[in-house]
């Protein structure tokens, strides 16, 4: 990997390839099977109707075309070029020259957070108003290689982008955590500091030296205060773990070496992770990107949705390594959080006390799980599940059953057979929707009781613990579901589905009264009041869903937030 500048236009660096250039090969690729697949369908619909042969010679040249047109004009007008002329101290944004120091807001985009690799996007703006976007992680798209860090950091130093954007880092993480459970995106202002911050832990992360002494330079005077703050905490964080082990006896193997927690992505936010020199990752591959591989927002909903570690925050079942009760129950009253174990080494010495108090949390309530008074409705749910799985079987076999027979036999089964094929079928199903409304229930009451017990616990906690915020043990009921949330999208589903033929039926049949009498107004009347039924209830779902969200954000406190930020 290479710290040299990427290449030039009339004196500027431009930073990122253009994205039409990059990605030509990609969109070429998918708009061919797109343009394939629909021209050959529009054409065999053309030729069915007119009788017109070879269509599909037209018609598919004419989608890709149109697919490939689409997506390049896109990618031109939303992501114009960009470049940075230090000497002279200006910028090219889009085809316009403007000084450096008129760049005075950036905002850093996700999109897509719930794909694998959601998309980021740096937008700049100036005082006049004009903008420009710059692809810093792509996802399908080409990502940002890191040797333009350089002329971006150079860009970023040299802007009039404030210092410090004066946001709360907490509650920018509530908002990217609400907006991740909404499954939407999220628009973050970055300062110039925590920006250049974060570009300088990327470039140490690479093992790059020539890559790192570059960037510091590119940021001038604020990337050299920031390199030697980030040392001098390191220094003293090192120090700090000296001192605590002198008096120590070495461990087994097995307990100095924990699990090791995945560090986090690089951070864009105001909160700054300081990683240690001597833990940094060397990787030479030369795969020149640096990429976000999940959005933490999204990551960590899911992790404690689906009770697994908390990469971020240690986990329930030690990988951090577990206290005895004795020292957990002494260290919560005293309000010493530092308990000895050992943290991951890219969490920042000033976050070490809050982390160990999240741990803390985490210890005393890992035995709350599975909550004794959800047992009951847990194995109604899954008895019913089994249930549902059984009748399907049996429906499924009673239909293949009276094929094959037919086919062996070869002619038509008796009446009887064939009566016994039809009750086995009709009331399979009819027990299997009994079942399923069943389950539905069973699974309303257990995530009822889940969270009022969680409510109950949270409320005879004091005022620290509602600050730090619900365990992930406990939060993770929150962050599921709605209670009764199958039965509100069943009964939505079926009023609004079954209302909808019923309207088109019933204006049908109003047509001529005379033979029908009222049918057709009462079954209009009829549907017309299903249909307003289900609506009601995808309102009302849609309401408590994001109520429900609002709630899981309050209650998660500090360390959802402080997750949010990175």
């Amino acid at each position: 990997m290479s710290a040299a500048p990427g290449p030039t236009n009339d004196g500027f660096t431009m930073i990122g390839r253009p994205p039409v250039r990059a990605n030509l090969v990609l969109i070429v690729i998918l708009s061919g099977i797109l343009a394939t697949i629909v021209g050959w369908g529009l054409g065999s619909i053309i030729d069915s109707v007119f009788d017109v042969a070879l269509v599909p010679i037209i018609t598919i040249p004419f989608c890709f075309l149109l697919t490939a047109g689409i997506c390049l004009s896109y990618l031109a007008t939303t992501f114009r070029p960009v470049g940075v002329d230090t000497v002279r101290g200006t910028a090219l944004l889009g085809g316009e020259t403007v000084p450096l120091r008129s760049i005075v807001s950036g905002e850093l985009l996700t999109r897509n957070p719930a794909a694998t690799t959601p998309a980021l996007s740096l937008r700049l703006t100036t005082d006049t108003g004009a903008r420009a976007r710059i692809i810093v992680n792509g996802g399908w798209l080409r990502s940002l290689p890191t040797s333009d860090l350089v002329p971006l950091v150079a860009l970023i130093a040299g802007s009039g982008i404030p210092d410090d954007t004066g946001q709360d880092p907490l509650d920018v993480g509530r908002e990217r955590i609400s907006r991740s459970l909404a499954g939407k995106g999220s628009d973050v202002m970055i300062g110039r500091r925590g920006f250049i911050g974060d570009c300088i832990t990327v470039a140490e992360s690479t093992g790059d030296v020539k890559l790192l002494d570059a960037v510091v330079q590119a940021a001038g005077p604020l990337g050299r205060s920031i390199r030697d703050e980030a040392m001098q905490a390191a220094q003293g964080a090192v120090e700090e773990v000296a001192r605590g082990y002198q008096d120590v006896a070495p461990a087994a193997p097995e307990a100095s070496n924990p699990t090791p927690l995945v560090p986090p992505a690089p951070q864009y936010g105001s909160v700054v992770a300081v990683e240690d020199e001597a833990t940094a990752v060397d990787d030479d591959t030369d795969d020149d990107r640096f990429r976000r591989p999940d959005d933490p927002a999204r990551l960590a909903a899911e992790q404690i949705v689906d009770r697994v570690h908390l990469d971020k925050l240690g986990d329930r079942n030690g990988a951090l390594g577990n206290r005895d009760a004795e020292r957990g129950d002494r260290d919560a009253e005293r309000g010493d959080p530092d308990d000895g174990r050992e943290l991951p080494s890219w969490i920042p010495p000033q976050d070490q006390a809050r982390v160990r108090s999240w741990l803390a949390d985490n210890d005393d309530v890992v035995h709350l799980q599975p909550i004794p008074e959800t047992v009951g409705a847990r194995t109604l749910r899954k008895v019913c599940d089994w249930i549902l799985i059984g009748l399907a079987g049996i429906g499924l076999l009673a239909i293949f059953g009276a094929a094959i027979a037919e086919g062996v036999i070869d002619r038509l089964l008796p009446s009887d057979a064939n009566a016994l094929v039809a009750v086995a079928v009709v009331g399979s199903a009819l027990l299997a929707f009994v079942a399923w409304i069943v389950g539905g229930i069973a699974r309303a009451r257990e995530i009822h009781i889940a969270q009022r017990f969680s409510l109950d616990w949270f409320d005879r906690r004091g005022p620290e613990q509602r600050r730090r915020g619900l365990p992930p043990v406990l939060l993770q009921h929150f962050l599921g579901p709605i209670p009764a949330s199958r039965l509100f999208a069943a009964g939505a589903y079926a009023g609004t589905c079954l209302g909808g033929v019923g309207v088109l039926a019933g204006a049908l049949l109003s047509v001529d009264p005379e033979e029908l009498g009222a049918t057709g107004p009462i079954m209009l009347g009829v549907s017309l009041v299903l249909t307003a039924i289900g609506t009601v209830l995808f309102i009302v779902r849609w309401r408590r869903v994001k109520r429900q969200r609002a709630l899981a954000v309050e209650l998660g406190g500090e360390r959802l937030a402080y997750l949010g930020n990175l």
